[in-house]
């Protein structure tokens, strides 16, 4: 008895699927990481002008500033992370789809469900947590004449 594998229609179909999803997820990814690169660029370039405009006097329109482009970033990012989580249970269905019409019974489904905390808190997040700490000790700081006053 040959165990060969012989794809269906609805097999190719899904397979078709399965590509383009996982393109779909990779892209996501890469911009993922192109909000961390902005988020950077954007703070820098905002801290430097907003200590330009005031005089090269430090105040808390810096630390505001940088601290909602920080949580405009990480918005965004969650977002994209969401859409690729979503993009994996498609693509996990379908291959469990596939899985079922051959009578593979060694694959298994992976959890993908999101809920909004595991979307706005997890390990790919951290960068954004990370700068924004960061963000706010320089304000106590700033707020409690460390420096800058």
């Amino acid at each position: 008895m040959s165990n060969e594998y012989k794809a269906s229609f609805e097999d190719e179909l899904d397979w078709k699927d399965v590509d383009q999803l996982h393109q779909a997820i990779l892209q996501i990814s890469k911009s993922c990481f192109e909000y961390k690169k902005l988020c950077i660029s954007f703070l820098g370039v905002a801290i430097a002008l907003v200590v330009n405009f005031a005089d090269d006097f430090l105040s808390h329109a810096v630390f505001i500033i940088g601290f909602l482009i920080c949580v405009g970033f990480w918005i965004s990012d969650a977002t994209a992370y969401y859409f690729q989580k979503k993009l994996r249970q498609r693509l996990d269905n379908r291959m469990c789809a596939i899985a079922d019409r051959n009578n593979y019974t060694s694959y298994t489904r992976e959890s993908n469900e999101s809920s909004l905390r595991q979307v706005l808190v997890n390990w790919s997040m951290v960068f954004y947590y990370v700068l924004m700490m960061l963000g706010i000790i320089g304000w106590l700081c700033y707020q409690f004449g460390v420096f800058g006053k």
